[in-house]
């Protein structure tokens, strides 16, 4: 087993109204510092299948997690998503957060909104009314006009998971399926290959929480804390 550090932000889902907030229950069984031999596992898993959902357990990712003691982290500077639950690390896919002008925002957050069709209102394309014909080009329509014949069709954002504040607001960002290069690519959003983005669609119910780190590609910085720990057995 690899000995982490448990978190002590306490988590627990509230339903107020529709508003799901952060409680003063027990921690969920995630580590504020993820183990080297954890990462490394992680990076070998995701290297050979980088298009898949890396599973370390398969029991408990055979049903939807217990968001009281499940918890996701969100590792901007290394391009991934680390699934614990129960205080073992469940699940891991590869990302895409926010490029340089759209950088991701760290902090914790909460799963709310899930929508499976969802598409953007903000960015996407611009196609003529009568032909259907699609124009080359994205555009955002806070700061573009939608010209006469022309409908604005947004962007698809498959499996699309709202992050929420630990006070319950909508943010615009969450997890969605979309282009994984390998690099920050994305709006602000956490893209993610085709298949992890719907089986963690199915896996990860609302009110689970979210911790996202990033020293180099979030904003502010927030640097993952990673635990030296010895291999004693796993």
């Amino acid at each position: 087993m690899f000995r982490v550090l448990l978190l002590t932000l306490p988590m627990a889902l509230l339903v107020l109204g529709g508003c799901q907030t952060f409680s003063k229950r027990p921690a969920p069984d995630v580590p504020v510092a993820v183990s080297e031999g954890d990462l490394a596992l992680i990076d070998t898993a995701l290297s050979a299948s980088p298009s898949r959902l890396a599973v370390f357990q398969q029991e408990i990712a055979a049903a939807p997690l217990d968001p009281g003691r499940s918890g996701v982290i969100v590792d901007l500077d290394r391009q991934r998503a680390y699934i614990y639950s129960q205080g073992q690390l469940v699940a891991a896919s590869r990302i895409a957060s926010g490029k340089r002008s759209f950088r991701t925002p760290t902090g914790d957050y909460l799963i709310g909104q899930k929508s499976p069709d969802h598409a953007s209102n903000l960015y996407g394309k611009l196609v003529h009314g009568e032909s259907g014909e699609e124009q080359p080009g994205e555009i955002d329509t806070r700061v573009a006009e939608i010209p006469e014949g022309m409908v604005f069709r947004g962007a698809p954002m498959r499996y699309f998971m709202r992050f929420h504040t630990p006070e319950g607001k909508a943010t615009a960002i969450g997890f969605h399926q979309g282009y994984v290069p390998g690099r920050p690519a994305s709006h602000g959003c956490i893209r993610m290959p085709a298949r992890p983005a719907k089986e963690l669609y199915k896996l990860i119910p609302r009110g689970t929480p979210v911790f996202v780190y990033g020293e180099k590609h979030g904003h502010p910085a927030r640097p993952l804390p990673v635990a030296v720990a010895k291999k004693t057995g796993r």
